[in-house]
């Protein structure tokens, strides 16, 4: 009796996580930003370039993006890059600077002894470009554990925002 009543509930528990999703979705198309996908990226590394305001002191640019899992739980591994890709879907934010934000569990570069908790990118809305909010472990000590929050903003509102729980792998 109690499987019947646990199989009879899955579909509407299915149904009810499907139209959450859904409404999710709609509600940050609402605000002008689509995202497309979200997880594990894979890529290739195009440039490292001098970035002094971010933590690690450099920024890498990537190119050949390609969705590899949807997943919001990530392994923390060595070159493993997640987030989401977006589209900006209201043409009053075209031309607009948008700010890709992260929110980190505390990261501390051991060379320079600088901390953040906050990573901060910008780019420049557009039609029909596919925008990237993405981290990647490129050194140990950015492999943090716990809760990542990947947002979009304008003008200090948010309006695309995708949690990640990091994990660090057992070997």
């Amino acid at each position: 009796m109690t499987n019947r009543l646990i199989a009879r509930g899955l579909p509407r528990l299915a149904a009810a996580l499907f139209l959450a999703a859904a409404a999710q979705t709609a509600a940050a198309s609402d605000r002008g930003v689509e995202i497309v996908d979200y997880g594990i990226y894979d890529h290739t590394v195009t440039a490292v370039v001098p970035e002094p305001k971010d933590v690690a002191g450099e920024r890498t640019t990537v190119a050949n993006v390609r969705l590899r899992e949807k997943t919001e739980i990530v392994d923390a591994q060595k070159s493993r890059m997640f987030g989401f890709q977006f589209r900006v879907t209201d043409p009053a934010l075209y031309g607009q600077t948008l700010v890709t934000r992260k929110l980190v569990p505390k990261l501390t570069n051991p060379q320079t002894g600088r901390s953040a908790t906050v990573v901060e990118g910008s780019v420049v809305a557009g039609p029909d470009t596919l925008f990237l909010n993405a981290y990647g472990f490129d050194y140990d000590w950015e492999r943090a554990e716990g809760e990542w929050t990947f947002q979009v903003l304008h003008d200090g509102k948010v309006l695309a925002e995708k949690k990640f729980k990091v994990i660090l792998p057992m070997n």
